[in-house]
């Protein structure tokens, strides 16, 4: 691919692990300006952000107009969200670049509000998990007395990282959780006027997967699926490792089917997505799609395992569809590999007095690569969600049985780490 002059690719909000999406369109020769959201406007997002990366940097602060003044310089080749904060934005922004790859633009409010992104799904036929949206405790307290499993989880319409995931089994817990996060604000500044109240599966027989995916022009193709093990802490069910599955598994094949009719019924017809899906016995049921790449995420590490990432296949969905047609068609590595995405958890909080010593991880035989905060935080959080989970790690071999070995040694020396770091 080779970039035309004055044409460049807009990347809204490429924070965290957005951050890697310049690097990748700069390493193809091309010219990359950055686009600040609103919802991104606090340290936990822009400390990440990396300037040197971009031709230019614009806000949204600083009014619509003045994005498409400073954008109208340029040939836009697309618009790419960085993350979730910056799918919105990238919905406003694409329709002011006729003919270049976008998403739908009758569902975009769906592609964020999860209360929308259930009931898009309903009305094109496709399994939802049943929901209530209010901002009345009352009125969650009656939804909830129907339900004949006890069972729900309180959310937010648009969060991230699980911030604000509330699994709750009686009526005391619903009211605990409507008190604890309505009119809280979000990682994005938004206050919670109303939350979601839905079914909670995971307790029903389901097994929890991540499917991410990516699309050009309507055709989609799964890049990667992960087996999701989770532990509750508090009221939130914390991810604690995920395993690859393969193509040849069985329930591939009906995740990889049921996502399509999703990505298709939200509009995401360009681009990446990451979404969690619960397998039920009654088959897939979508939790929540994002229109953006996974964040906790190596993608040198799924392109290892599986011959393919969002990543690499991100610049060929919207710059060369027959590139891209071309690259999902390529077979998977042999032998085959197993792989294990580990999340670190830290049982502990308090002032960081030394770095912490991780040689006895990277030393692992099946370790492949880590990325963390841990070397560089102040203060260390006790992990209750994503947002609080101090880095991720991959451990990748041809032998599962070595996988769990080392998944054991980890946990068993993880905690020893933690106390390092803490102690006086």
């Amino acid at each position: 691919m080779t970039a035309v002059p004055r044409s460049v690719v807009v990347l809204v909000d490429p924070l965290r692990a957005g951050t890697k999406l310049a690097q990748l369109f700069n390493g193809l020769g091309l010219r990359c300006v950055a686009v600040l959201s609103k919802e991104s406007d606090s340290e936990f997002w822009r400390a990440s952000f990396r300037p040197q990366d971009f031709l230019l940097t614009l806000e949204e602060a600083d009014g619509f107009e003045a994005l498409l003044r400073g954008l109208s310089a340029y040939e836009v080749a697309c618009v790419v969200p960085g993350g979730e904060s910056g799918v919105a934005l990238t919905d406003r922004l694409t329709p002011h670049f006729p003919g270049i790859p976008a998403m739908a633009p009758q569902t975009a409010g769906a592609r964020r509000d999860k209360y929308r992104m259930a009931e898009a799904l309903i009305r094109d036929g496709l399994a939802a998990i049943p929901h209530c949206r209010t901002g009345d405790v009352f009125e969650a307290l009656e939804w909830y007395g129907t339900r004949s499993d006890g069972r729900v989880v309180v959310k937010p319409l648009a969060g991230t990282s699980a911030e604000g995931v509330r699994f709750c089994a009686s009526a005391g817990e619903v009211r605990a959780a409507f008190a604890e996060l309505l009119a809280s604000v979000s990682l994005f500044g938004q206050t919670n006027d109303e939350l979601l109240v839905q079914q909670d599966v995971l307790h029903t027989g389901g097994v929890e997967y991540t499917v991410n995916s990516v699309s050009s022009r309507g055709r989609h193709h799964v890049t990667d699926v992960w087996r999701m093990h989770r532990r509750m802490v508090d009221a939130t069910a914390v991810c604690t490792y995920s395993d690859l599955v393969h193509p040849d598994e069985a329930e591939y094949g009906p995740l990889a089917g049921y996502l399509h009719d999703v990505l298709g019924s939200l509009g995401l017809d360009n681009g990446t997505a990451h979404s969690e899906i619960m397998l039920t016995p009654d088959g897939p049921v979508l939790i929540e799609t994002g229109a953006r790449v996974e964040g906790a995420c190596d993608p040198g590490a799924v392109y290892t395992v599986c011959g393919r990432s969002q990543n690499s296949l991100l610049p060929l969905s919207y710059l060369d569809p027959q590139g891209f047609v071309h690259a999902i068609r390529r077979p998977r590595p042999e032998p085959r590999l197993y792989a294990r995405h580990v999340y670190l958890l830290s049982p502990v909080e308090g002032k960081v007095v030394r770095a912490p010593d991780l040689s006895g991880i990277r030393a692992l035989p099946t370790f492949h690569g880590m990325d963390t905060t841990l070397d560089s935080v102040p203060h260390l959080e006790r992990t209750v969600n994503l947002a609080t989970c101090p880095g991720n790690l991959y451990l990748i071999s041809p032998d599962p049985e070595r996988i769990e070995a080392d998944y054991t040694a980890l946990r068993t020396m993880e905690p020893h780490i933690y106390a390092g770091m803490l102690a006086d």
